[in-house]
């Protein structure tokens, strides 16, 4: 092969994925969603919500969550709150933290998630910051509609700029649609466990803590039939 031809593709390839990269930012959003209609009085689900220590019933991700509290920090629940969630029971491994921005009483909770322990891209990855959100809609006094959401926010700074269509790129096809599936079963499990909680029956879990989740376990054969269905539909 021709020493100039070599050249031209090594550049050219890289420029290439960038470019395509940029595109998926100015396409896609990343914005993921899901919302669950629970039979409880919003009041319920509210309180539910605001305990982080419940995270190890309805979580199929994270194995627990932990709140710092005490001196110098925000009781769990409230604006400023500050913990850390975990993948595995023995804390090894994946882990990130999260603060509570901010809160309308009964309405809506805004979560940071940032310093990504652990996580694909090493330094570049633990650098990315996610806005998640909670709202809580009274639908009457028995029935309250629950949404998810959340989406990754670029941080300032040039280099930040600059890594930005390749970390965005790789969320919008791999991280988001593996979001929005832990979403739905987290959301499914937080309904079945607050109608249980009202009705006074046991708990009776949908979708059970995972330690390795499909697309864990087998990430291309997970993405291509995510991608498929994602065509089909």
């Amino acid at each position: 092969m021709d020493s100039s031809f070599a050249v031209q593709v090594a550049v050219a390839v890289p420029l290439g994925l960038y470019l395509f990269s940029w595109l998926v930012t100015v396409l896609r959003d990343g914005h993921i969603t899901h919302a669950v209609t629970i039979d409880a009085p919003v009041e319920a689900v509210w309180s539910y919500g605001s305990d982080s220590t419940r995270a190890r019933d309805w979580s199929v991700y994270f194995h627990h969550i932990t709140p710092i509290e005490g001196p110098g920090h925000a009781p769990d629940g409230t604006v400023g709150a500050f913990r850390i969630c975990y993948r595995n029971a023995d804390e090894q491994g994946l882990r990130w933290d999260e603060t509570t921005e901010r809160i309308v009483e009964l309405e809506h909770r805004e979560i940071r998630t940032f310093n990504l322990v652990g996580f694909p891209m090493g330094p570049i990855g633990r650098a990315q910051v996610y806005e998640v959100h909670q709202d809580y809609e009274r639908i009457d006094g028995n029935r309250t509609r629950l949404t998810f959401s959340s989406k990754l926010v670029r941080q300032p700074g040039f280099r930040n700029l600059l890594a930005w269509p390749v970390v965005k790129g790789c969320y919008v096809v791999f991280g988001a649609p593996a979001g929005q599936e832990v979403f739905v079963q987290n959301l499914e499990n937080i309904q079945a466990a607050v109608e249980a909680q009202e009705s006074g029956e046991p708990y009776r879990r949908p979708h059970p803590y995972a330690t390795h989740l499909p697309w864990e376990a087998t990430p291309l054969r997970w993405w291509f039939s995510n991608r498929w269905s994602a065509l089909a539909t």
